[in-house]
């Protein structure tokens, strides 16, 4: 690796240590780093398409997984305050048909946000047999909505899909419009996220997803802190176990536009002042950290508060974080599995944490493949 001029400053060893997770075969994507609206640190490594040799780019679309449960939270939110929604009315108001009566009068609007509602979980046996022939989001509630709950709704909480997808649905039903259209309009169209949407194609095109497999012939990934070292040879294309996108997941965008949709929300664009407050700042709960709320966590390094999602599957891995009281966002998107860009994450919350960011410089430093590109630095 060469570069033109020192680096210096603690973002410039951050890049320094994005460089060797790349050639340690554990990190391909972007991390960008930005001070409000003006990028402080942006990097791409990898391929985005092995076969054709075209790498990543910080303009490169990926797959995002679970980001789209924030986008999706945020929908809730502003029909909460048009009145069409009420976060503590069952969805037996909201859906009168719902096959499973038990649950319609009994699961809230804040359990499914919550992730306390008892779904079952859609990728079911019944899912994978029909699968092909799931293409709309009715359908895929049918998978699950005439199952029995799994719990008590309200009586603990364990992650579902299930649960977004269904507030997805809500969404579509009580709006009048596709979920797909609704977002569109009211959240990315407002936010300037031009890229963002549930097909892979676009002008930028999107990465593809790269998983490791293991002695047994099952995708190899690990949510612990140990990466998984990935030898060129063992990468595997995720396409077959690629879905179409969903209110829980699945959707496709660029650093840049999660940047833009942090800051829509933090700035009130997407939400008014008192809602903003209670989506940011109202709905965290729990004594563990990082503590959750409206598919968002929260997390405290040193006397930084920071919220944002992220998303893993095989072959994708995706973090975004923002202070809401501050004006630090960082965005990590990979095509490996996880933990490549959680890892990254963590090692970005530790670095600007404790880092007081200026007025960024601009260097031009080379990859391992010899490709260029921009990395702005403090």
């Amino acid at each position: 690796m060469s570069a033109n001029t020192s680096v210096t400053g603690d973002l410039g060893s951050f890049g320094t240590w994005v460089t060797q997770q790349h050639a340690a075969g554990v990190f391909s994507g972007v991390v960008l780093v930005a001070r409000d609206a003006c990028q402080v640190f942006q990097m791409a490594v990898g391929l985005a398409d092995r076969a054709s040799g075209v790498a990543n780019t910080i303009e490169t679309r990926f797959n995002i997984g679970s980001i789209n449960k924030t986008f999706t939270s945020v929908a809730v939110a502003q029909l909460v305050e048009a009145g069409q929604l009420d976060f503590d009315a069952p969805i037996g108001t909201y859906l009168p048909d719902y096959p499973n009566r038990d649950a319609a009068r009994t699961i809230t609007i804040h359990h499914l946000l919550t992730h306390q509602a008892g779904l079952p979980p859609y990728m079911s046996a019944r899912y994978m047999r029909e699968r092909d022939r799931v293409d709309t989001l009715d359908q895929l509630v049918r998978v699950f909505a005439s199952e029995p709950l799994q719990f008590e709704p309200g009586s603990r909480q364990e992650y579902s899909n299930s649960g977004f997808v269904l507030l997805g649905h809500i969404v579509g039903k009580v709006s009048g419009e596709p979920y797909e259209t609704y977002v569109k309009i009211q959240i990315y169209d407002p936010a300037r996220m031009s890229q963002t949407g549930f097909e892979p194609g676009g002008a930028t095109g999107a990465a593809k997803g790269y998983l490791a497999v293991g002695p047994d012939g099952h995708p190899a990934m690990f949510r612990g802190p140990t990466a998984v070292v990935t030898r060129a040879d063992d990468l595997r294309e995720n396409t077959a176990l690629q879905d179409h996108g969903n209110p829980a997941g699945g959707g496709y965008s660029t650093a840049g536009d999660v940047l833009a949709f942090s800051q829509a929300l933090r700035t009130g664009k997407l939400l008014g002042h008192a809602m903003t407050d209670h989506i940011l700042n109202g709905t965290f709960s729990g004594k563990q950290r990082p503590k959750h709320g409206y598919a968002l966590r929260e997390q405290v390094v040193g006397r930084r508060r920071f919220v944002g999602n992220g998303g893993g599957a095989p072959g994708i891995n995706t973090e975004f974080r923002f202070e809401p009281d501050g004006d630090l966002s960082m965005i990590v998107l990979s095509n490996f599995s996880p933990p490549s860009a959680t890892k990254a994450l963590e090692h970005v919350l530790e670095t600007v944490g404790s880092t007081r960011l200026v007025k960024p410089i601009t260097e031009k430093i080379s990859s391992v493949a010899g490709v260029i590109r921009d990395i702005e630095l403090t």
